[in-house]
């Protein structure tokens, strides 16, 4: 799993028959003070792209759903949607070139996979 600074997602790369992509939208990650913990709000956005396929978002009803439920504030919601397009446009099949997404991974699923 990766779980970049300052980013309102993280992700996940997996070896088969796991998809080879898995990104949470989620608000930033945010370790505590002696790295042990790590707190963030799961939005439910998902984009995932299966082995050899492309990229798709996932549970988009049940963001829309817990957005009116929770209140999100409109902020969060406009960065949970923007953070949604810019992972469909870099997780592309193959990634275009985009890291972590195009080939930087596959080296640590070489090491147990």
């Amino acid at each position: 799993m990766l779980v970049p600074r300052g980013e309102w997602w993280t992700a996940t790369f997996c070896v088969d028959p796991g998809p080879e992509m898995y990104c949470d939208v989620c608000t930033v990650p945010e370790w505590n003070a002696n790295g042990t913990v790590l707190r963030m709000v799961d939005l439910d956005l998902d984009v995932v792209r299966p082995r050899g396929g492309e990229a798709r978002i996932e549970d988009e009803d049940e963001f829309n759903a817990h957005r009116v439920r929770y209140g999100y504030p409109d902020s969060v919601i406009g960065e949970a949607q923007r953070t949604c397009e810019r992972l469909m446009e870099a997780g592309r099949h193959g990634g275009d070139g985009v890291e972590p997404f195009a080939s930087a991974y596959r080296y640590w699923l070489g090491l147990i996979g």
